[in-house]
């Protein structure tokens, strides 16, 4: 018997030891047979560690047939799903496909793969620096549909390499300045 155990559940705070840990991947595991290797795994588990997780509320325990019948929570299923990832926030902003001026439809959000591993290298572990990409997008989609020119936005992989965030960031440092100059003839004397 083979069990695979999500490393995920080394982050929850109440698992405290090994037998918890195993005890939960075998839970979770929705293809557990009533065999005899579950059964020998689950005797060698202390009592106390599953009363400790059933009190915890990671686990739920029901007798059926005189079976105990282990299912996992709420609680430990949130632990386990995965948050938005800043590229899929980044992905699901980008224009699906764009009309060009000579009618032809032209998708921008090609070679996906490519542009996950670009975007989250480029970000590192900086979640400003992927939120300031995912804010100079915004804006550029913003300028372009009021202007009318979303025609002419780059595909998402293109986008990227060439570091269009960073013209975009000076159009918005640009928008931010206020416009004090004065035009002749305005000028107080």
């Amino acid at each position: 018997m083979i069990i695979e155990i999500n490393t995920k559940l080394l982050d929850i705070p109440e698992v405290t030891n090994s037998n918890q840990l195993l005890f939960l991947s075998m839970v979770l595991d929705k293809n557990q047979k009533s065999n005899q290797d579950v059964r020998k795994l689950i005797s060698l588990i202390s009592d106390d560690d599953i009363s400790y997780l059933i009190t915890a509320g990671l686990v739920t325990s029901m007798e059926r047939d005189d079976k105990k019948i282990y299912e996992p929570t709420e609680k430990l299923k949130s632990y386990l799903t995965k948050e938005e990832d800043y590229f899929d926030i980044f992905y699901n902003l980008y224009p699906v496909y764009v009309v060009r001026s000579d009618g032809s439809k032209c998708y921008l959000r090609a070679n996906v793969n490519k542009c996950r591993y670009f975007f989250n290298t480029k970000c590192g572990r900086s979640s400003a620096m992927a939120e300031h990409i995912i804010n100079c997008l915004k804006y550029e989609i913003a300028k372009k549909t009021r202007e009318g020119n979303i025609s002419y936005m780059m595909t998402m992989w293109n986008w990227l390499t060439r570091s269009q965030w960073e013209a975009v960031e000076e159009e918005m440092l640009d928008a931010e300045k206020p416009n004090n100059t004065t035009e002749y003839g305005q000028e107080l004397i």
